[in-house]
């Protein structure tokens, strides 16, 4: 294009002694149009945006929010039970004798920013139980997940009220079955790319092994390349959990008041935490879920198979899309608030 532009360039001198005025306008004409090409020619300098990327690191056993600057943070637990994160293969789930597998699961926490913050980082913390790091979990690529959360939060006593026995959970206490209703949880942004950090695994081959070593342990997942804003007053909820599955499991220290005997009620003095509540999102989001009682899974085809469909993640974008939720089968998350805390920029 350039040789063209060049042999064109050379034709009003061989006749600038005929018409001067028009070859000199022709010149200038000419030359204007070889410029413009030449800047076409060359390759974009448009800096795109960087895409926000993870990296989740050990941090260790001991961990002070306020010298790290988080700006929200929960740092109570109790030091028992077992909540996780987990993402098995088909082959791998497990059965229980009430009649279900169970089902994969990712945890997250809604919290309401008092001040305007970009986040830099979210920190959480291994459980208290065996079964705080899985064999096969340093390593396995995790996400993280932001959503917005609208409406207004009300409790649903799932129909047993103070006096009753719940439905289903960890007790009969009457709590233990209440969902959050009236909000809805809106996509924000899905952070990936990151990997399960070298946490000594505390649960193999069916056993304890490493004794204390994988419990209790502080780890940071920092978001790079991409601040996320987050606004005064209003509801955000985070989310984590296994990218794939494998064989992938840890579990989330945590302060649950599921079990105390109190009124139907978020934000009363049994609240840890009043600017949120926990929440999950498990398998394909049905519920309740199908239960099909017995010391093994069903023989039956078409029973065995809506458990299965029930207990598995979707594939692709549309696992990302299933809304989370606070109930959960057998416990439920309305009550539970994670240890947590959120670092800024």
């Amino acid at each position: 294009m350039l040789k063209t532009v060049f042999r064109l360039l050379l034709i009003p001198y061989i006749n600038i002694q005929k018409t001067p005025m028009t070859c000199f306008t022709r010149l200038g004409s000419l030359f204007l149009f070889a410029i413009f090409t030449f800047s076409a020619c060359q390759p974009s300098k448009k800096k795109e945006a960087a895409v926000p990327t993870l990296r989740v690191e050990k941090i260790g056993k001991e961990y002070d929010p306020i010298t790290a600057g988080a700006v929200i943070y929960q740092t109570n637990a109790n030091l028992g039970g077992s909540t996780s994160v987990r993402n098995v293969t088909k082959d791998s789930l497990e059965w229980k004798k009430q009649g279900y597998f169970q089902r994969n699961r990712d945890l997250g926490q809604v919290f309401t920013p008092e001040a305007d913050f970009q986040l830099k980082a979210l920190v959480l913390r291994t459980g208290p139980s065996d079964k705080a790091v899985l064999a096969g979990t340093p390593g396995a690529p995790v996400f993280v997940q932001f959503f917005k959360v609208t409406g207004t939060p009300v409790i649903n006593d799932n129909g047993t009220p103070q006096g009753t026995e719940a439905l289903h959970g960890f007790s009969t206490n009457h709590r233990c079955d209440d969902f959050v209703d009236g909000i809805a949880y809106e996509p924000m942004m899905l952070v990936k790319g990151g990997s399960f950090p070298d946490i000594p695994v505390s649960f193999a081959d069916g056993q304890p092994v490493n004794g204390e070593e994988g419990r209790l342990v502080y780890m940071r997942w920092v978001i790079e390349d991409g601040p996320v804003t987050f606004e005064k007053g209003k509801l955000y909820a985070f989310m984590v959990g296994f990218e794939e599955p494998g064989v992938y499991g840890f579990t989330l220290a945590n302060d649950n008041a599921a079990g105390i005997d109190g009124p139907a009620k978020m934000g009363d003095e049994h609240d840890i935490y009043k600017g949120g509540w926990g929440l999950r999102r498990e398998g394909n989001g049905a519920l309740p879920p199908a239960m099909f009682s017995g010391d093994s899974p069903p023989a039956d085809y078409n029973q065995l198979q809506q458990l299965l469909r029930e207990s598995l993640f979707a594939t692709g974008a549309e696992r990302f899309t299933l809304s989370p939720t606070t109930d959960g089968y057998p416990d439920v998350d309305t009550y539970r608030d994670f240890e947590f805390a959120i670092e800024t920029h």
